[in-house]
């Protein structure tokens, strides 16, 4: 499977762990395939980033509490970037 089209990222909410790591979720817009490959209805991102070097990317189902986390190559790598990019511009100890 290649997770790809994700579009129109939001962002909803941030924890940050000083020095430690962040934590964003973000809300998209997921291709109905996707969804329904992945089982899901309501799928949200759940980021996290670490201070040290590293992320971790799971999905999320609000509707059903289903939880995916797919490896960095289950990700086109376009999608991935773009999702990486999105998250550090929200998360507070990775602003510029």
């Amino acid at each position: 499977m290649q997770i790809n089209g994700i579009d129109n990222l939001k962002f909803h909410s941030q924890l940050s762990l000083k020095q430690v790591e962040d934590r964003v979720i973000i809300t998209a817009e997921f291709p109905k395939e996707l969804r329904v490959e992945l089982g899901m209805r309501e799928p949200f991102l759940y980021v996290t980033l670490y201070v040290r070097g590293g992320e971790r990317i799971k999905i999320i189902d609000e509707d059903n509490a289903t939880l995916h986390i797919p490896s960095k190559k289950d990700f086109e790598q376009k999608t991935y970037n773009k999702i990486i990019k999105f998250a550090k511009e929200h998360a507070k100890q990775f602003r510029s």
